[in-house]
């Protein structure tokens, strides 16, 4: 599934109907995509297995959203079919996603003897999982707590022995939770899971990141190949591609979990930006969308919460990313009663990146910075209203707004509400006067 995007860069041509313009005038044009591929970046030091239990116990949360054969491979031979597929369209949006998974860690360079494994330096841990895989969810699951995460079984609780392991355990809350022994059946032997290698020190989500892209890509930017990188370095296991999950044109959604921060070989110690790797993800033919879930700043002190010793730019760099891509920042730990610390709710944090994508089919990113005051858009020859303000702040991310559409300029996107979300395989136009270059007319 997809929709036509007509991104005009105009020309005056006056006595012309829209069609002949498209013919006669200069434009670009981009076809949307409702492809996502999504990266998980796991911190698998010794520090995390909290963390990580609670992201693989509470997965479903996530991909529940996205998880649907009507959405998959939607039929259209009869009305009726045409209409509920408009419906769940509207309704369930992140079930339209084509999307895939794949996972590497934190640990950017090689393993110290001169060679490059699974999970470091950008390698993926196993095969991307791909919607309509089988048992997607489970797959993904064992590839994160059998295949990455560092366990150390003195900070597990032994559990009772399972026979089934379809779903992890439940506290008297109800919330999922990680066990030996629900390991051990999960991951079919012990020695599978504790077999996993502590990870790097040094964090490096940013470069874990971009290296993976570089294993991915068809033809690799020059940047991937500067030898402060491993990719760079021509090491054994160094140049292997991620097989099966860069597309073209496709959304990337870079999802980094770490109770650490930022600490990147291509960024000095003082960086609170990463605007070095904001422009090496920028020579990939994709849009790239940074989410973090890491250390807290205590507004008050100016200091991480829940963490020792981690440096508040580390953390800062990763939050301006998160700003910067239309993503978001949320806290791996919060303090509880007494002062203590506990894991945040996962659960909620996974729904997030769940809209987040679902989020996908109905913004509309732009190629250029636009003038807002022209932009003019038209779904299957209609011309579409700018939606009222609702309530919020306009263009900021507490906004929302009637029927129509409006401008977010984080995400530099025309994104649709109500009654005006595009309809399955709808062509849409959006005309817009950029800020910057010509032309400097519009044509209507």
């Amino acid at each position: 599934m997809a929709h036509r995007i007509t991104l005009l860069l105009p020309l005056l041509l006056l006595g012309c109907n829209r069609y002949a313009l498209f013919n006669q005038a200069g434009y670009e044009q981009a076809a949307f995509s409702n492809s996502a591929d999504i990266l998980f970046v796991i911190d698998n030091s010794a520090s995390m297995p909290e963390e990580t239990a609670a992201l693989g116990a509470n997965f479903d949360s996530f991909i529940l959203q996205l998880t649907s054969s009507a959405g998959a491979e939607p039929e259209t031979e009869t009305l009726s079919d045409a209409v509920g597929n408009y419906i769940t369209y509207t309704a369930e949006r992140g079930k339209f996603l084509d999307y895939s998974l794949a996972i590497t860690t934190t640990s950017a360079g090689d393993n110290g003897d001169g060679s490059v494994d699974p999970g470091e330096g950008g390698r993926f841990i196993g095969a991307p999982v791909v919607k309509g895989d089988e048992d997607l969810a489970n797959t993904f699951r064992d590839q994160l707590l059998c295949e990455t995460a560092y366990w150390n079984p003195e900070f597990i609780p032994d559990g009772e022995t399972m026979e089934t392991c379809e779903e992890p355990p439940k506290d008297d809350n109800g919330n999922p939770y990680v066990t030996e022994a629900y390991l051990d059946c999960r991951c079919g032997s012990r020695q599978a899971w504790l077999d996993n290698l502590d990870g790097a020190g040094n964090e490096e989500p940013f470069e874990s990141a971009f290296l993976a892209l570089c294993r991915a890509s068809e033809e690799p930017p020059e940047a991937c190949f500067d030898p402060i990188g491993v990719f760079g370095q021509d090491l054994p296991g160094s140049i292997e591609a991620n097989e099966g999950w860069l597309r073209k044109g496709s959304t990337v959604l870079i999802v980094s979990v770490s109770d650490e921060g930022d600490g990147s070989r291509r960024l000095s110690q003082t960086d609170d930006e990463a605007q070095v790797y904001a422009d090496a993800f920028a020579e990939f033919d994709n849009t790239v969308k940074w989410v973090s879930i890491g250390p807290g700043i205590d507004p008050e002190s100016g200091g991480t919460i829940c963490t020792d010793g981690v440096p508040t730019q580390s953390v800062e760099r990763l939050q301006w990313a998160a700003e910067q891509t239309g993503g978001f920042y949320r806290d791996i730990e919060i303090e509880a009663e007494g002062g203590l610390c506990e894991v945040s709710d996962f659960a909620r944090y996974l729904e997030d990146i769940g809209g987040l994508l679902a989020n996908l089919v109905t913004a509309f990113q732009l190629q250029s910075v636009p003038d807002v005051s022209t932009i003019q858009v038209w779904i299957d020859g209609e011309e579409v209203p700018e939606a009222p303000l609702t309530g919020g702040t306009e263009g900021q991310a507490d906004a929302t707004y009637g029927d129509g559409w409006s401008y977010d300029p984080a995400q530099n996107a025309v994104v649709f509400w109500g009654s005006w979300i595009p309809g399955y395989n709808a062509d849409v136009e959006i005309y817009y006067r950029p800020l910057t270059g010509n032309p400097r007319e519009l044509p209507f």
